[in-house]
């Protein structure tokens, strides 16, 4: 059992096990009352549903809403509604895999939306009435994972018979609550619900991160609506007879005078507005914005050593001239910049959440290409890609306004350009000025509409090389801010991850198919070695016994003449069987360890072999086995295609690595791209975790260093 009290089930517990344990410790606690062996959570959960009247034998969640179209409705009007987005795509794949319902209550425990396999919801309908609309906190379900992360608002993991109700025992589920960042409160859980005998033991931190991910992205929405605000009121603030503070509908101050009014995080705002004691003891008057969900905070004048009342002020106060502000300019230079942080912080999280979530390529190079475009308040936003023969492709394009350019759009980069310049330096670059300029980029960029009067760009670097760049342009007569190219960069930077991570993926789906093609290939030739090798001596064989049998007349020379055929035939098989052995796992590895089988190998290689080591001692067998193969496909290489006159081998232990080094005299210019094993070796290697580099420049033989860590 885990000793993480809030979850049930890790990488080393089978599920099946578990619940088996588990049924009987329920049993033992409703029938004795004992609790032996049961997480402190579970156990107080156990109590709280005994205390709540919940039958084990036959409790139902009920439905709260029958009604679909009333379950949409409070779903539309909930605040973790416009987050489903986000909580497919950091859930989506665990739930795939491991056949798990997506699932996010109120903080009621009302279930308002579920996503996942048709089969599996209809499934978990039928069995315990898990549907939208359903009532699963513990008064109404019993123990189960939204209901206990409601009650402890912690995150939970419940397994098996660790639900109170005995129809829930076929299921897992692991819940976190999900809190407001502007002021705290519950507003719900995220679950995982699926099958108790495909329990994942990554459904817990999956769901918490979720949950984490969601409330991030309720705080960015938060500081874009405080820029928002910031930016509206900022004027009002500044050129006020008195001081002015704003805040949100909790409270929370978003700007403060800059000779300080509130002089605190956070104040108490009664709903609606109206009368509000500051923090140094005098009253002030939260004022309602329209159509914001937010407060302008006045200070108030006493009247006669009497608190002014709430019924004798209207709806807007004029503000106390005694509390005049000195110079503004830079508190509003401060609070702009503030703003144009939120907003820039946001667009990038927007895009880092899709490459974290393995959002597409065409996803988020169409997000950057709007939000970059946005962000710098410009009327065309691209990102595109280089290529070989020096132009570039259109991966994404947004503007503000006449005419689109499709995706996949050619343009050759000969004459002016920004995209030429960041592809030449690797460097940001930007043209304020077009006049004069000429060159097919400038051409089409002309057709989209009104010439741009400023471009920016900033290089997308993928492994050290420039793959693409990213493109802001404007046609306002002002050229884009000064600090644009480094913002640029933040978004670049992004998109090289999302590139980077593509390829990974590319990468490891082509190394798993050609694993599985070597592997297959492998059986295939070993069933064809021993088909028309040793199988059809030893056929051959049986039948010349066969026929040496049944010649009763014969005499002792030719019978002595049959059998030493025979024997003959024996010994050739005996020994293609030990060659096709060794190709699979030669006895000397195993028995001597690596060093004595590259002996063996070397004795048996058409050319010279100069082995040296430096420690004879043993490794792991799959270190060794992956070492030996190493060795052997490249001996293979020096003598099929290298012309090589000697191989040198050393083998050596450093700092917890196997390091092999094979290096020929041959002709070189090996190319792991090429074929001749190499890919397949580098597939080998890197799926112990290994390092291959070669170096094979043409007429200068081929060294080859692997390193293979020990741990």
């Amino acid at each position: 059992m885990p000793t993480n009290p809030w979850v049930a089930i890790d990488a080393t517990t089978s599920p099946s096990l578990r619940a088996r344990e588990l049924r009987g410790i329920w049993d033992d606690y409703l029938s004795a009352g004992r609790l032996v062996q049961v997480r402190l959570p579970i156990a107080e959960s156990w109590r709280r549903s005994q205390a709540a009247g919940i039958d084990p034998s036959r409790s139902r969640a009920p439905t709260l809403l029958p009604d679909r179209q009333d379950v949409k409705e409070r779903w539309d009007a909930h605040p973790l509604e416009a987050a489903a987005p986000l909580i497919r795509r950091w859930l989506g794949p665990l739930s795939d895999e491991s056949e798990q319902l997506i699932v996010v209550s109120g903080a009621d425990g009302l279930l308002l939306w579920l996503d996942g396999d048709a089969r599996i919801r209809s499934a978990a309908a039928d069995a315990m009435n898990f549907v939208e609309g359903a009532l699963w906190n513990e008064a109404g379900a019993g123990t189960n994972a939204i209901g206990t992360a409601l009650v402890a608002d912690h995150p939970v993991q419940v397994h098996a018979a660790e639900h109170f109700s005995e129809i829930v025992h076929g299921w897992t589920c692991a819940a976190a609550p999900v809190h407001d960042p502007e002021d705290g409160r519950l507003l719900g859980v995220i679950d995982l619900t699926g099958s108790m005998a495909k329990a994942h033991p990554q459904s817990l931190a999956a769901a918490l991160a979720a949950a984490r991910a969601v409330e991030a992205d309720l705080r960015v929405q938060a500081q874009v609506r405080d820029a928002r605000l910031r930016v509206r009121y900022l004027d009002r603030m500044a050129s006020a007879s008195g001081k002015l503070a704003l805040v949100s509908r909790s409270g929370r101050v978003i700007a403060d005078h800059p000779d300080g009014l509130l002089r605190a995080e956070r104040i108490e705002v009664p709903a609606g507005g109206g009368i509000v004691m500051l923090p140094d003891g005098r009253a002030g008057f939260a004022e309602a914005l329209d159509r914001d969900d937010a407060y302008i905070v006045h200070a108030l004048r006493e009247a006669r050593g009497r608190r002014p009342r709430l019924d004798r002020l209207p709806t807007s106060v004029e503000e106390e001239a005694v509390d005049a502000p000195g110079d503004v300019t830079e508190w509003r230079r401060a609070q702009l910049e503030l703003s144009r942080l939120a907003a820039e912080q946001a667009a990038l999280r927007r895009v880092a959440t899709l490459v974290a979530g393995q959002g597409t390529a065409e996803e988020i190079f169409a997000t950057v290409a709007e939000e970059i475009a946005r962000l710098l308040l410009a009327d065309r936003g691209v990102v595109c890609r280089y290529e070989p023969d020096g132009t570039m492709t259109v991966a994404a394009f947004w503007t503000s306004g006449g005419r689109t350019l499709p995706v996949g759009t050619r343009v050759d980069l000969e004459g002016d350009s920004v995209a030429a310049s960041v592809q030449q330096s690797g460097r940001p670059s930007r043209i304020d000025s077009y006049q004069d300029l000429s060159g097919p980029v400038v051409e089409l960029a002309s057709t989209l509409g009104a010439t741009p009067r400023s471009t920016v760009g900033a290089p997308i670097l993928v492994e050290g090389r420039v793959w693409g760049a990213i493109l802001a342009s404007s046609t306002a007569p002002e050229p884009l801010a000064e600090e644009t190219e480094s913002r640029l960069m933040g978004f670049a930077e992004l998109v090289a991850t999302a590139i980077s991570n593509a390829v990974a993926r590319e990468e490891l789906t082509a190394s798993r198919a050609r694993i599985v093609a070597a592997a297959d290939e492998t059986r295939r030739r070993f069933e064809r070695d021993m088909h028309d090798g040793a199988q059809q001596r030893l056929i051959s064989l049986a039948l010349e016994l066969r026929a040496a049998a049944g010649k009763v007349t014969a005499g002792p020379d030719e019978l002595r003449g049959e059998l030493a055929r025979a024997a003959n035939a024996v010994t050739v098989a005996l020994d293609e069987l030990r060659e096709i052995s060794r190709g699979i796992h030669p006895a000397i590895l195993s028995e001597g360890g690596l060093v004595p089988a590259l002996r063996a190998l070397s004795r048996r290689s058409a050319i010279p072999v100069e082995l040296e080591t430096s420690s004879s001692g043993r490794c792991v067998e799959r270190i060794e086995v992956a070492g030996y193969y190493v060795v052997s496909e490249l001996l293979t290489n020096a003598v099929k295609h290298a012309r090589a006159s000697v191989v040198r081998i050393t083998v050596e232990h450093l700092s917890g690595s196997l390091r092999l080094s094979i290096r020929d005299d041959g002709v070189g210019g090996a190319d792991p791209a090429g074929g001749s094993g190499l890919i397949g070796l580098r597939d080998r290697v890197e799926a112990m975790a290994g390092t291959m580099v070669v170096e094979s420049p043409v007429g200068a033989g081929t060294a080859v260093l692997v390193s293979l860590p020990l741990d």
